[in-house]
């Protein structure tokens, strides 16, 4: 049957009114007479000879159909005549000839502008990778505004199917019930709410009550809050943090039966982000995380009552209680260090912390005792539980007693780093002025820091306490003008600054401390609200903080890094929980002057962050600590699980790995960083010990203690303790007591050739020179036996020789010696004459790596094994392998007290083996 768009082309005379019959065929207007060709051609059919014929029935059946791009094409098309009137009875007439080929050179001239100026690519192709979406053109407001107008055209062109969520209509009959019921249950809760006001009698007169604040237990664990109502039953097993829907979008989050510390965390975000943060760290840029899963913990009580528990606590420096450490006491500062708890044994390292004083007025010394002091404790989630249950033993045994509250949930954070850091804070956070003369100091201070390259140029733990406006006034965000980095005025003003906060004196108090003032800016005006005030007033203007607005408490904490002092600080800001969502909305929105927005970052870029400055992450690189041995564990399970989820023949057999002079099997547990073999744990009973049977009356007493051995060491791993590096030194004096045998210390590895270090690689130190005994005869010397020489199951005696050789030098550098094929005779005679003298080669022939490994010297024995590799990575700063370790501090001492010069080239050597590898790499440890 013909289409029945070919009634719209009948000739003319034809009568229209009547339809076409369908036995008899509409006739149509050809220029060809076949009628093999009558009918529309579809596209997937083969042109036919008369291709004009087809093509002039395919444009008038489908004259509503426009074709895709017109302009495109019009404008790639390039204008041309044909050149044959140039030639005329064999002569060619020259002008003609020119005029012909100038007017085709100014066509293609003229396509050649064209088609550069016109669109050539999309806008959605015109943004940044980290813009771009897989459903962004479908919408062109997602793209920036100078390519909106641009991208909205070329959808209109290309009739791009546009969906708006707003006017959506359901489509299925499941979803039509469902609109329906929720608009009705809209317009019921409506009703109530009426009919509840009406019978209330609420009127003018009414007492209107203030809304109940959330309730802090003391001395006891608070419930976790519910961040988004509507999602509370996938809250029950964990806690969602304020930002949790925005990173749920744009990052991987941890599985959500298998929360990390009790929190859904993002891991990483789901664009490519490792060299970028590699830059931000180092160039330009900036980044940060949402760290509220960071845990704080409040500590009330008498001034000498907490300083008493911050002792026992190890904080036993005599710097931190003498008029040195005033600042800090007074709350003008804060203090990172390490917190540790006394067992019955040793000292048990608790992890990394950070403390803040509530500043206090001036008072006597007897006043200042007995006054009521106030202050926070900073603590990693996976050492909050030991660190709580641990200040509120010490608290019930002071008279007066303190208390303690969990304001887990009451303080959020925010860390940033990056040289634009500062920048981006200057940008989003502007302090709350409620009068002209109550302009708070260090909000003045914090404006004037503008130009500020690296938060580390602060003073050591400087503290800025200080009141911001609801950022969501000013959104979005306007870049802030910074000084010029030639201006010398500037960078002098910024340096009296840097100066004064070295001096300055902490006068009011934090207002971060005040539970009122905390409740009264947790509850901000809705974005409702501030849209219907922005709306009332003219397009652009900014909205002036009112009566509605409270001022939103914030703490901020500059940090720089010890190891490296070239690596870009980081600020914290400390804020209340649910502050903590409108102020990184802005954060991420901010026009920074290098280019771009900061980045977010998640786990994953912490780690990396860290690795690369050579600072220890916890808990991961502190397997000395209670948090240190469960993660361990876990990921323990995790390799583990991905190992055996690898088929046979790809994976690393553990019991046939050949590391040399007949040596068979990885050492310990391949997947595991095996310190119960390292430290010689989990043994009930020590290679020289024996088990006698005892009497009939101590049968009782061997069972029991048994049985406690055995509860005993049912996790070998808790009876580590972490020895810090002040603490590691300590021990290197003559004087100082013996070092706990099962103890682990920190040391930062640096490759110092080829070779890239990952996690569960082996650390061996090097190998000592064995010597040989004298014989007692005269007459038989006993002579070292030639360096070839090998005994099966035995190393070769210059094996430490050969890693010395190894160790790069600085001014000399290897030259490969190329012999030259021309050799006169008598060098000829003196290399026959050193193979002639040369002792003979072995016979038979030693077995494969037996004295090397593909060139590569052997690996030490297992009695030279010392540590295991926590981090490890190719380090994008250095340009080479690093890592984190782990080293039995036994052993490390031991180490250091084999050379009396610390400064020996051959002083902290060691080579390091990745697991399921026999090839070693020579390396330099140092503890951190």
């Amino acid at each position: 049957m013909p289409p029945k768009k070919a009634l719209q082309h009948k000739p003319a005379g034809q009568s229209v009114g009547k339809p076409a019959s369908i036995n008899k065929p509409t006739p149509r207007h050809e220029t060809s007479g076949n009628p093999a060709h009558s009918k529309s051609n579809k596209r997937k059919d083969p042109p036919g000879q008369n291709g004009g014929s087809n093509s002039s029935n395919r444009g008038s059946e489908s004259g509503n159909r426009a074709p895709k791009r017109p302009k495109m094409h019009e404008v790639r098309s390039i204008a041309a005549q044909k050149s044959h009137a140039a030639l005329k009875d064999g002569e060619l007439n020259v002008q003609s000839f020119v005029g012909s080929l100038s007017y085709e050179i100014n066509a293609l001239d003229e396509s050649m502008r064209r088609t550069r100026t016109s669109q050539t690519s999309r806008a959605f192709q015109r943004v940044p990778f980290r813009m771009r979406r897989r459903a962004a053109a479908h919408n062109y407001k997602k793209v920036p505004r100078r390519l909106r107008r641009r991208a909205k055209r070329e959808m209109a062109e290309d009739n791009t199917p546009t969906v708006n969520s707003k006017t959506r209509k359901p489509k299925s009959t499941r979803a039509r019930l469902r609109a329906e019921t929720a608009r009705r249950l809209e317009i019921l809760a409506k009703r109530k709410r009426l009919q509840k006001l009406k019978s209330s009698g609420a009127d003018k007169e009414a007492i209107s009550t203030r809304v109940a604040r959330p309730k802090i237990r003391r001395n006891v664990l608070n419930n976790a809050v519910i961040t988004a109502r509507k999602f509370r039953k996938r809250q029950l097993s964990k806690t969602w943090l304020p930002t949790h829907l925005w990173h749920a979008k744009r990052a991987r989050m941890t599985p959500p039966k298998e929360p990390l510390w009790r929190f859904a965390i993002p891991l990483t975000p789901t664009q490519k982000v490792y060299r970028p943060t590699h830059r931000i760290q180092w160039e330009k840029g900036a980044m940060a995380w949402d760290m509220s899963y960071m845990s704080t913990i409040g500590l009330y009580g008498a001034q000498n009552i907490i300083q008493n528990i911050l002792k026992s606590l190890g904080l036993t420096q005599e710097a931190l209680w003498n008029d040195k450490a005033r600042r800090w006491r007074s709350g003008a500062m804060h203090w990172t260090g390490i917190l540790s708890r006394k067992t019955k044994d040793s000292i048990h390292v608790i992890g990394p912390a950070t403390i803040i004083w509530n500043p206090e007025g001036k008072l006597d010394d007897a006043e200042q005792r007995k006054q009521f002091r106030q202050l926070y404790i900073r603590i990693h989630p996976s050492s909050f539980l030991e660190t709580f249950n641990e200040v509120l033993r010490l608290a019930k045994g002071q008279n007066p007693r303190p208390y303690v509250e969990d304001l887990r949930f009451e303080i959020g954070s925010i860390d940033i780093t990056g040289p634009d850091s500062t920048e981006a804070l200057l940008g989003v956070l502007k302090p709350y002025f409620s009068k002209t003369e109550s302009k708070d100091p260090h909000g003045l201070k914090f404006e004037s820091l503008a130009g500020l390259k690296d938060p580390g140029a602060l003073p050591l733990g400087c503290l800025l306490a200080f009141s911001v406006a609801d950022p969501r006034l000013r959104y979005p965000p306007r870049q802030v003008a910074l000084p010029k980095t030639t201006d010398q005025n500037a960078q002098m003003a910024l340096l009296e600054v840097i100066s004064t906060l070295r001096k300055e004196e902490a006068t009011k108090p934090h207002r971060l401390f005040d539970r009122d003032a905390r409740f009264r800016a947790s509850r901000l005006p809705s974005q409702r609200a501030l849209n219907r005030r922005r709306g009332k007033g003219a397009p652009g203007t900014l909205l002036e903080p009112t009566m509605v607005d409270p001022p939103i408490p914030i703490i901020l904490l500059a940090s720089r890094h010890s190891v490296d002092s070239q690596s870009s600080g980081t600020w914290t800001v400390m804020l209340p929980w649910k502050c903590v969502l409108p102020i990184w909305y802005s954060l991420m929105h901010y026009p920074l002057s290098t280019g771009g927005n900061p980045w977010f970052g998640g786990l994953d870029e912490i780690r990396h962050v860290t690795f690369e400055r050579g600072l220890p992450w916890f808990p991961g690189d502190l397997p000395g600590t209670h948090a240190g041995v469960a993660w361990e564990l876990e990921e323990r399970k995790a390799r583990h699980a991905a190992w055996d989820r690898m088929p046979k023949g790809k994976r690393v057999n553990w019991e046939s790995l050949d590391l040399g002079a007949g040596r068979k099997g990885e050492v310990g547990v391949g997947w595991a960083c095996d310190y119960e073999k390292l430290l010689g744990l989990g043994e009930p009973n020590g290679p020289d010990e024996m088990v006698v049977d005892g009497k009939d009356g101590d049968e009782e007493l061997t069972a029991a203690s048994q049985t406690r051995k055995q509860v005993a060491l049912v996790n070998p791993l808790e009876s580590i303790t972490q020895v810090s590096k002040s603490a590691f030194a300590t021990y290197l004096l003559p004087t100082s007591e013996p070092i706990p045998p099962a103890s682990l210390v920190t040391a930062n590895i640096k490759i110092l050739g080829r070779g890239v270090p990952t996690t569960c690689a082996r650390i061996y130190r090097l190998p000592d020179v064995k010597s040989v005994a004298t014989s007692t005869q005269a007459e038989v010397p006993a002579t070292n036996p030639p360096p070839h020489s090998k005994v099966e199951g035995k190393l070769p005696l210059n094996l430490r020789d050969q890693w010395l050789s190894r160790m790069p030098s600085k001014g000399n550098t290897r030259k490969k010696v190329v012999m030259k094929r021309d050799l006169d005779l008598e060098t000829r005679q003196q290399l026959l004459a050193q193979q002639l003298l040369a002792p003979p080669a072995p016979y038979p022939p030693l077995p494969p790596n037996s004295e090397n490994i593909n060139g590569h010297p052997l690996c030490p024995n297992e009695e030279d094994l010392i540590g295991f590799v926590t981090t490890g990575s190719f380090n994008l700063r250095d340009g080479r392998g690093d890592a984190i370790g782990s080293l039995s501090a036994t052993k490390a001492l031991e180490e250091l007290k084999r050379y009396k010069n610390q400064k020996d080239p051959a002083a902290r050597l060691c080579v390091v083996r990745n697991a399921g590898q026999n090839i070693g790499w020579l390396a330099k440890w140092e503890t951190i």
